[in-house]
């Protein structure tokens, strides 16, 4: 999620062709949601939920940082590669993408199918990246779009005026607290993307 409205990032290749989308938090509960937003190319996509029963939350435990992460910073993801979540830690291994790619680092958390879209953070709880892809020939390569493809993406989405008060975190709370306090207090802003 990127702010209290109901903002969600995910991958572009996640929503493709999807005829409707849905949002899955941690409680179980599905919303239904709809791509407001999304990049082929960078493979960035923000989807809004636009359930009735969605309830804004009042802040945001963690931020985004702009400048993404730092060659060998220790980082964690949680996703869905299955139906509850899961966490994954590892480290920044290339400051660059497969073949040299820059809009994206090279991480080494194991991804599997599900794992799309899920946040990349660093030790003080701040957002680096997107984890966007594995390299099937490569052993332990994962790849994460960098966090400033984020701050691309928000600044183009509120070129519409409808967008124009999307908010991103700027500030995290979770900064010097243990990563199990870390992951509960996340976990309930990562949520599963459903198409059909």
């Amino acid at each position: 999620m990127i702010d209290t409205k109901g903002y969600i990032v995910t991958n572009a290749h996640v929503v493709k062709d999807a005829q409707h989308v849905a949002v899955q938090s941690s409680n179980g509960k599905d919303l239904f949601a709809k791509v407001i937003y999304s990049d082929i190319e960078k493979d960035i996509a923000i989807l809004k939920i636009t359930d009735k029963n969605y309830k804004p939350v009042s802040s945001i435990p963690y931020s985004i940082r702009r400048n993404g992460g730092d060659l060998a910073e220790a980082i964690f993801t949680m996703g869905y590669p299955r139906n509850d979540i899961v966490y994954g830690n590892g480290y920044i291994a290339s400051k660059t993408g497969y073949n040299g790619d820059t809009l994206s680092c090279q991480i080494t958390i194991p991804a599997n199918k599900g794992n799309s879209g899920s946040p990349v953070l660093n030790k003080n709880g701040e957002v680096i990246g997107i984890l966007s892809k594995k390299e099937n020939t490569v052993e332990g390569a994962a790849f994460a779009l960098r966090s400033k493809y984020i701050f691309e993406a928000v600044n183009e989405l509120q070129k519409d005026s409808s967008y124009k008060n999307i908010k991103l975190p700027v500030a995290s709370t979770l900064k010097g607290k243990e990563r199990t306090q870390q992951v509960n207090s996340i976990s309930g802003f990562v949520f599963m993307v459903k198409v059909d």
